[in-house]
């Protein structure tokens, strides 16, 4: 292999990895908002909890604590769908950002692929031999097929 096709080997690779990382770098904002949500959710349960203990303890009959049940089933039903909803755009938000950056990097490293591919298909010997033929077609498929699934 010369020494032109391990530089675009390598520089191919090096694509690769950043593509890898790129996608985890995206991702991670996704991520803490998500855990900030979480955070937010069971400072605020924790905090109802409470006033609603208070509201229990204080409850003078057994209507009144059947209205407190019926308040907080209710309440905890708008909650809990307000809480999905928020993890619903996150989710969706964080995709369509890791799309748009798995596209970015896919095109580049089919780029640097056929890159490799070309430097190597030139590098092969004597183009007048059935065999080098062959590996020379070889290479131009990968690199057409490369190309095909990146579109």
């Amino acid at each position: 292999m010369s020494t032109q096709a391990s530089e675009q080997f390598v520089a191919a690779q090096k694509a690769g990895l950043e593509a890898v990382f790129g996608f985890f770098e995206t991702a991670m904002p996704g991520m803490e908002r998500l855990l900030e949500l979480n955070v937010q959710a069971v400072k605020a349960s924790v905090s109802e909890n409470r006033a609603v203990a208070l509201e229990v303890l204080n409850a003078k009959d057994l209507q009144s604590l059947v209205e407190l049940t019926l308040r907080q089933a209710q309440a905890n039903k708008k909650k809990v769908q307000a809480y999905w909803r928020h993890v619903g755009e996150i989710a969706m938000e964080t995709s369509s950002e890791l799309v748009a950056q798995s596209q970015k990097h896919v095109d580049e490293y089919v780029r640097e692929t056929g890159v490799v591919i070309d430097g190597l298909s030139s590098a092969a010997p004597l183009r007048g031999d059935a065999f080098f033929a062959f590996w020379i077609r070889g290479f131009e498929a990968a690199r057409d097929m490369a190309s095909a699934a990146a579109e």
